[in-house]
């Protein structure tokens, strides 16, 4: 039951990362868009013309990762496996190795969850590809690094 509890609480700290990436980028589109708007009590030169082009490049960029972190963070909320325990790595499975603890879900940077380090790896990563369908005990590797699972579920 314990393990059924972190794996809940590990899929809820990395919905919570994901959504607070999603915010940042919002945030980051909204801020660009009101300096854009700030009134102007000269005519637009070429130079501020030239930095509204570039601001709205910016702004396209921007939405572009948006839209992959609002995809990813769609992808977490709809995993269910937080309810069962598993007997191989597969998308949101916890594979504990020698070397680090990882969550197979999406690419989230290393966070921690009741004073474990976790380190998430999306679908499309080598390093999963390499881990999937691996039982505790046996060992992947990926450029020259390996890892032995210890434990997962």
């Amino acid at each position: 039951m314990e393990k059924l509890n972190f794996k809940k609480r590990v899929m809820e700290e990395a919905v919570r990362r994901q959504e607070s990436i999603v915010s940042d980028f919002r945030q980051r589109i909204k801020e660009i868009r009101e300096g854009e708007q700030q009134p102007q009590d000269e005519p637009v030169e070429y130079d501020q013309q030239g930095q509204e082009d570039e601001s709205a490049l910016v702004i396209n960029r921007i939405g572009r990762e948006l839209d992959f972190v609002i995809d990813e963070l769609d992808f977490l909320k709809q995993m269910r496996t937080a309810d069962n325990i598993l007997d191989e790595v597969t998308l949101g499975a916890i594979v504990i190795t020698d070397c680090m603890t990882f969550f197979p879900s999406v690419s989230l940077e290393q966070f921690e969850v009741d004073g474990q380090n976790l380190f998430g790896i999306s679908k499309n990563a080598p390093l999963y590809k390499e881990m999937k369908g691996k039982k505790k005990g046996d060992t992947f590797g990926l450029n020259g690094k390996s890892y032995k699972i210890l434990d997962l579920y």
